[in-house]
């Protein structure tokens, strides 16, 4: 049973090493996978929003990289090394321009949202192997035989996470971790037209919003937006 956010690391992190451990000895699909990311920026308790993509992707390509923690979120880095950011992590720096355009929308000014993106966010992913894409992170996982358990023990922890740290708001990167965290796990279907879905989990008073990453137009994210400022009000 994971009591605090420290067991949560400390068990979530020698989980992932023996993941990596595991395909190392037995799949032929090592090009495929990277590492692992558990945290990008730092893990504090209590934070005002939660922000939880689907994988870290392949980030800068490191094979060997086994991350628990980051200095800060990378979503950051797009206020001072845009052209960098841009190259070296392309799929990221996408997600990071959205997801600060969506807090300009809510007419934040760039001081509070890098304050709040500073001291008051935690950013992590539903599943933490790092590869380029959902496909290969399949083809990687289903090579071993291990998807069903790799699934469970993910949703596990994901939900284990929320319970522990009872953000305000926790904000689902894409609509296929809208599906496992919400319709899998609160077994709730509360996906809407707009191309967003949005339940508040009574018990950890937190409200758990998610978007569509591709597709999304200008109305479907102004709908989006005007939750979240319902959200933050």
């Amino acid at each position: 049973m994971i009591k605090n956010l420290t067991d949560w690391k400390t068990q979530v992190y020698d989980y992932n090493t023996e993941l990596i451990k595991l395909l190392d000895e037995k799949t032929n699909l090592n090009y495929l996978y990277f590492g692992f990311e558990i945290f990008d920026g730092k893990a504090i308790e209590a934070p005002e929003i939660l922000f939880l993509g689907i994988n870290p992707g392949r980030g800068n390509g490191n094979a060997e990289k086994k991350i628990l923690e980051t200095d800060q979120i990378s979503y950051l880095d797009i206020f001072d090394e845009v052209e960098n950011y841009r190259r070296d992590y392309p799929n990221t720096y996408h997600l990071a321009e959205k997801t600060i355009k969506f807090f300009r929308m809510l007419n934040w000014g760039e001081e509070k949202i890098l304050d709040v993106f500073q001291k008051k966010v935690v950013k992590t992913n539903f599943f933490h192997l790092a590869t380029a894409n959902m496909n290969d992170l399949k083809s990687v996982i289903s090579s071993v035989g291990y998807w069903d358990t790799y699934f469970s023990r993910s949703a596990y922890f994901a939900i284990q996470l929320i319970n522990i740290l009872k953000p305000k708001v926790v904000i689902l990167e894409g609509k296929s971790v809208f599906d496992y965290i919400v319709t899998e796990c609160y077994q709730k279907k509360v996906w809407n037209d707009n191309n967003y879905g949005y339940l508040f989990d009574g018990v950890n008073n937190t409200h758990i919003i998610g978007y569509k990453r591709s597709g999304f137009t200008n109305k479907n994210a102004e709908s989006f937006t005007n939750k979240l400022k319902e959200i933050f009000e």
